[in-house]
């Protein structure tokens, strides 16, 4: 059996050819990708048809490419979306696609952005615009107990 040997490959994690200077062109194509990594990892068909509607919406909302988006413009997007009437879990989902969203860009395509772009990307959604999960039995929407509630469980 021959030996095996390794080889050094020339270049690096940002192609050698021009970049797109297009940020809507580029994002396109993360999204492509991105979305190709969901049929790779086995997500059925129904799911990443219903999930690609739900990431373009959430894409377009800031009104700038993902790399650009700032926590101001999350805040500003889960406000205008509770202004709109969306339930919390949707606003949560959201949040939760554009993360996914940004970590991908961030594992996969960090160096061509920052090379393209002239940005590092650091994620805009952080602990004060993350929605959390909120049961139906939150004390937001249980009415306070009575005073009469109030010795009854104090009693206890």
């Amino acid at each position: 059996m021959a030996e095996a040997r390794l080889q050094v490959i020339a270049g690096g994690a940002v192609p050698q050819e021009p970049l797109a200077t297009d940020p809507w062109q580029f994002q396109t194509a993360c999204v492509d990708a991105f979305v190709a990594s969901w049929r790779a990892r086995g997500f059925s068909p129904v799911t990443i048809d219903n999930d690609i509607g739900l990431l373009e919406r959430t894409l377009t909302a800031p009104g700038r490419p993902a790399w650009e988006v700032t926590p101001e413009d999350i805040d500003r997007v889960v406000g205008d979306l509770a202004v709109k009437g969306r339930k919390t879990s949707t606003r949560r989902e959201y949040m939760q696609i554009f993360k996914g969203f940004h970590r991908f860009l961030q594992a996969r395509k960090a160096a061509e952005i920052e090379a393209a772009f002239g940005v590092r990307l650091v994620c805009p959604v952080d602990e004060f615009n993350a929605s959390r999960h909120v049961g139906d039995d939150s004390p937001a929407l249980v009415p306070p107990p009575t005073p009469s509630g109030w010795r009854s469980s104090s009693a206890s």
